[in-house]
Order: structure tokens, then C-alpha cells, then sequence
């Protein structure tokens, strides 16, 4: 009779754990499935992105403190391909599809599943009392050239955060741009001014005309830095009022500053690249 009771009480010991670790996990699953994308036509029209919002923190920021606003584009240096492994500090946040999150790699929006300059340039910007806080919403798409960064999906992309950023934060200071190497490694060259014009011009057309910080950057693999990209990248910093200096990150040719891909770049590539972008950020804005 004892072993029988013994016997009951641990077999209903396990359907009470049993049951209550199934409304845990109704309950979480709930609680992550809210913050996958609340459109599927952004997973769809906009393939290859993260939008798996479920391992990301969500925050509502204080819009009352001063806060930097910031649309991250290009190919895969502005997108998650570089060494993964630093976290944040200070109010460094990411923005998508109307959802403020803290900022964390792989970041939301981009391609690839590493590692970003942007936490490590946020975090900076903040140090040196700039922001209060900083918002970035990534855009880059790995391994584009920039006449297909100009039109299409990755284009649209582009102004559909540009509106959600202004409709929540009220403004975007500027588009930080890094890309080069896929018209170095493709070997195409001869149009990149006259088509990074045909870029911002459509930017124009669709009312934006915030400052674009461009990077200089060409050196990707095998590929050394390119004279006729960087001269171009030159010449329409000269050009245009709105087209800022950005880093020159073929400057960072190193091995210590790059993955073994000699494209990518290491953390230590990385708080360099940060380092350059701070100096021209805090120069024009």
C-alpha cells in the first residue's frame, strides 16, 4: 500500500511539472513569436535579411536626450561579416520595422551572421559626449555593387526604414555607406562616379537628402586597393555638399586588421574602421 502511494505521488510529481512546463513553453513561444516581423511581405520582398527578432532585446528609448540617428548601407563590411564578439556599453539601440532593440550582432536588417562596426561606433560616439544615445538601422546587403544598391528591393529597403526612422525618431542625420570591393573584384570600374550619382539622385528623388558619409573602400581578397574607385570615392566627396569623407579603410591592409579572406576585418579591424568613423561624424554633424 506504501509502495503505491509512493508511487502515486510521483507519477502525479510529473504530470504537475509536466503541465506547468507546458505553459512555459506556450508562453515563450508566444512571447518570441510577437517579435518576428509583423509584415511577411518583409521577408518575402526582402530575402536573405535578419529579421528574427527573437534573440534581441526590445527597448523603448527616451527620444528627450540627444540621440543619433542613423541608416547603415553598402555591401558586406557595412553588414555583418566581420569578427563577431563585442558587446555594447551604452544606450546603443537598432531599429526595424517600427521596434526599438539593443544592439547586438548579427544585426537586425543586414545579411551575414557576424560581426558590425556599428555597436563599437555607437559606443564611441556616446564616449565622447556626442549622443546621449544611438540608433542605427542596417540596410547593407553583402556583395553588391552600387548600380544594384541603387535600384530594386535593396534600394527600397533603404527608403522604407528612412520613412519609419523619421516617422519614430523624427529625423535621420545621415546614410553611413561603405562599399567598393564588389566593382574591384568584378573588375568594374569605369562608371562608379556616374553611378554613385545616379544613386543619390534617386535618393533626391524619393525626398531624401540627408548627408551620406562615403567610405573609400576597394581592397577585398586578392584584390589590392583600387586607384580609379578611389578616385572616384574622391571626387564625389569634392563633388557634392551632401556627400561627406567617410573612412578609408583600404588604409587598414594589414593582416591583423582583416579576416583570413583579406576582406573582412577583425575586431581589431574594426575599432580602427569605428575610429575613422567617429573623426568624420564629429567633423560635419
Amino acid at each position: 500500500m506504501k509502495k503505491k502511494s509512493k508511487l502515486s505521488f510521483i507519477i502525479n510529481g510529473l504530470f504537475f511539472i509536466s503541465y506547468f512546463y507546458l505553459i512555459y513553453l506556450t508562453l515563450h513561444y508566444k512571447s518570441k513569436k510577437s517579435y518576428l516581423p509583423k509584415n511577411n511581405r518583409w521577408i518575402i520582398e526582402y530575402k536573405g535579411r535578419n529579421f528574427d527578432f527573437r534573440h534581441y532585446e526590445q527597448k523603448n528609448v527616451d527620444r528627450i536626450e540627444p540621440i543619433g540617428v542613423f541608416l547603415t548601407y553598402g555591401q558586406s563590411n557595412s553588414s555583418n561579416s566581420g569578427e563577431i564578439g563585442y558587446t555594447v556599453k551604452n544606450n546603443v539601440y537598432q531599429f526595424s520595422q517600427g521596434e526599438t532593440f539593443v544592439y547586438k550582432d548579427p544585426s537586425i536588417g543586414g545579411t551575414g551572421n557576424k560581426g558590425s562596426v556599428w555597436g563599437i561606433l555607437g559606443d564611441k560616439l556616446i564616449n565622447n559626449g556626442y549622443f546621449g544615445s544611438v540608433i542605427f538601422s542596417n540596410c547593407g546587403y553583402g556583395g553588391k555593387k552600387i548600380n544594384e544598391l541603387s535600384e530594386g528591393a535593396h534600394f527600397n529597403f533603404l527608403v522604407q526604414n528612412y520613412r519609419e526612422l523619421v516617422n519614430h525618431f523624427g529625423k535621420v542625420d545621415a546614410i553611413l555607406f561603405h562599399q567598393g570591393e564588389s566593382n574591384n573584384l568584378k573588375n568594374d570600374t569605369q562608371n562608379y562616379y556616374e553611378e554613385f550619382v545616379a544613386f543619390r539622385n534617386e535618393l533626391i528623388k524619393k525626398d531624401i537628402s540627408i548627408p551620406i558619409f562615403l567610405s573609400r573602400a576597394s581592397l577585398c581578397m586578392d584584390k589590392v586597393s583600387n586607384v580609379s574607385i578611389i578616385k572616384a570615392q574622391n571626387k564625389l566627396i569634392k563633388d557634392f555638399q551632401n556627400i561627406k569623407a567617410g573612412p578609408n579603410t583600404d588604409l587598414l591592409y594589414e593582416k591583423k586588421y582583416r579576416l583570413e579572406d583579406n576582406c573582412h576585418f577583425s575586431l581589431l579591424g574594426l575599432d580602427k574602421f569605428s575610429d575613422m568613423f567617429v573623426k568624420h561624424i564629429e567633423k560635419e554633424l
